[in-house]
């Protein structure tokens, strides 16, 4: 099946720290509303619950857990979010159709196992998004990410849609309604916000003083160890890709932006130490500590600046 891909900003709607739902809302939502990147506040993970999440409890990084969805940021940008459940397509399929035709798109909760173009068909059960947008003459056309996570359009029959919603174990239909807003009351209540979220941001920076003993430690295999710590230090870079862009677009808060982008940098250097980690079995674990450590540092020194911004 052949790939088309979707126009985009791969770099910021990456799959590194967006998960499927979030990375598709994020998409469709950059199209009509210009102050998106105001909700990332809550992007300012920290390390330690990084190392929770990802090492210790083993979630896979495109399930990891964060407030970029919060509530109150999305309606700072005139933004509300519909998640309704419903057991069968047949029972969402007016509603589905609608929705796609006066809003553009609706995103499913869907089992992959029914869908060709996915590396799961008729072989695993997986929960995943795929977005909806426009439909004719019995055909959906959809988004979703191919094999390498870039979102493609594909066009499949209405009977493989419902098949994969009806069989699935999330069945939830969702968008998000936007509306008109106050720019300076988004720029106001956004800056405010992340003031509280960085007055609340505590971390000892488990993640990165600890890589060195998790590195060798003898109670996990070593590709284990490579691949846990490139999947967190994916998580990493891309919350710091999507703090940055929040920077970019806050005026309060965007003379920390080059500080952000070097940290972005810095993770993808480490990212990249891993990746090669994964293919050769095993790291220099002293040059990633290393990288760490200076990642610490600054880090600490864009927290700062980030607090000092904000009258902290």
């Amino acid at each position: 099946m052949r790939d088309d891909v979707y126009g985009y900003d791969q770099q910021l709607y990456d799959r590194s720290f967006l998960n499927c739902y979030q990375r598709q809302a994020m998409v469709m939502l950059a199209e009509r509303v210009p102050d998106l990147p105001l909700v990332f506040a809550g992007c300012l993970v920290t390390c330690d619950d990084i190392a929770d999440q990802v090492i210790r409890v083993g979630r896979p990084k495109y399930d990891f857990q964060s407030d970029l969805l919060d509530p109150a940021a999305l309606a700072r940008v005139g933004i509300a979010r519909e998640y309704l459940p419903f057991d069968t397509y047949a029972q969402a399929r007016d509603l589905i159709v609608d929705t796609a035709r006066d809003t553009g798109y609706v995103i499913l909760f869907v089992d992959v196992y029914y869908l060709p173009h996915t590396p799961e068909y008729r072989t695993d059960h997986v929960v995943h998004t795929i977005t909806l947008t426009s439909y004719a003459d019995g055909q959906w056309s959809i988004l979703d990410d191919n094999r390498a996570s870039v979102l493609c359009r594909y066009t499949y029959s209405e009977d493989v849609i419902a098949a994969a919603y009806d069989n699935g174990k999330l069945r939830h239909v969702s968008w998000f309604p936007t509306g008109p807003y106050d720019e300076r009351a988004a720029l106001a209540g956004s800056a405010a916000g992340f003031a509280e979220v960085l007055r609340a941001h505590d971390d000892t920076y488990t993640l990165l003083d600890g890589v060195a003993d998790l590195l060798a430690t003898p109670w996990i295999a070593p590709a284990r160890t490579i691949a846990l710590l490139y999947d967190a230090f994916s998580v990493y870079e891309g919350s710091r890709a999507c703090l940055r862009a929040f920077a970019a677009r806050q005026p309060a808060f965007a003379d920390a932006e080059p500080a952000l982008a070097d940290l972005v940098g810095r993770c993808r250097d480490i990212r990249n130490q891993l990746m090669i980690g994964k293919a050769l079995g095993q790291v220099d674990a002293a040059r990633v500590a290393a990288a760490c450590a200076d990642l610490r540092a600054a880090e600490e020194d864009t927290l700062k600046r980030l607090r000092h911004q904000g009258g902290l």
